[in-house]
């Protein structure tokens, strides 16, 4: 008996490493955290952009907080909820000038409920899911929409030994007048480094990322990232880091980015 229960609380520890660790960084899986289960995940992103026009010279970087709290509410529905907060620079080349501001983006709140899954193991897993829910505008200033946009979106996530493959797409629709719809499409292979098995003892492991992070605008802006990145994942917490680099930038209506870091941390509850 005290083996069964040694072995059965090894594999809930194998499952919670897989589940949490072996997704994507810069977008959501398939993955859902159980019943009852909370994840705080708390994001830094950075960027650098330009703004080339006839009569705009810029420069801007921008240093955006994200916190999301992702809760269980069943085994297969799951309720996401975004809060951002920006600081942005903007220097205008033309005029020697530089402009500072910070403020909170638009909330979004989102369900994420699993169509399908099969378990072929611990740690080994297929799952399909459909997110929907709707960006509601904080009204600050420059930081936040005009509008309160739906969202619908689908991912399919699989988890097969030390490999992991992620595939999503995202629509926002733009209820502003005159707004874009927004596409956003990613893809992301995941490959545990580290440890090549999982034993019996403190569980921990690491990840290698490579992810594809793509956005399309009905106003015929499109923009490609390919973006590498690592996660160290324990039972209890993770940290991840990813830098996004631009391979494909066909913009009219916004700034082109040189490069996007991001740093996050999770915890598990």
């Amino acid at each position: 008996m005290r083996i069964h229960i040694m072995a059965a609380g090894a594999v809930c520890l194998l499952s919670t490493v897989a589940v949490h660790g072996q997704e994507a960084i810069n977008f959501d899986s398939a993955l859902q955290p159980g019943k009852g289960s909370t994840i705080l995940r708390q994001q830094l992103r950075y960027f650098e952009a330009k703004r080339r026009t006839p009569s705009m010279n810029l420069d801007i970087s921008q240093l955006m907080s994200v916190t999301s709290i992702v809760h269980g509410l069943e085994a297969d529905t799951t309720l996401i909820l975004n809060f951002k907060h920006m600081f942005r620079e903007i220097e205008n080349n033309n005029t020697n000038t530089s402009d500072r501001d910070n403020g909170f983006g638009d909330v979004r709140v989102m369900g994420k409920f699993n169509l399908w899954k099969i378990d072929t193991g611990p740690t080994d897993t297929t799952r399909f899911s459909v997110l929907g829910g709707l960006e509601i505008r904080s009204g600050d200033s420059n930081f936040s929409s005009d509008s309160y946009d739906p969202l619908l979106g689908l991912v399919l996530t699989k988890s097969d030994g030390r490999f992991g493959f992620d595939l999503a797409g995202l629509w926002k629709f733009n209820t502003a007048g005159g707004a874009a719809d927004e596409f956003k499409y990613d893809a992301a292979i995941t490959y545990r480094l580290m440890p090549e098995q999982y034993g019996t003892g403190k569980i921990e492991a690491v990840f290698g990322v490579l992810e594809l992070n793509g956005l399309s605008e009905t106003n015929g802006d499109n923009e490609l990232f390919i973006s590498p990145g690592l996660q160290y994942v324990t039972g209890q917490w993770a940290i991840e880091a990813s830098i996004q680099l631009p391979v494909w930038q066909e913009l009219d209506q916004r700034p082109e980015k040189d490069f996007i870091i991001g740093l996050i941390f999770r915890m598990y509850f």
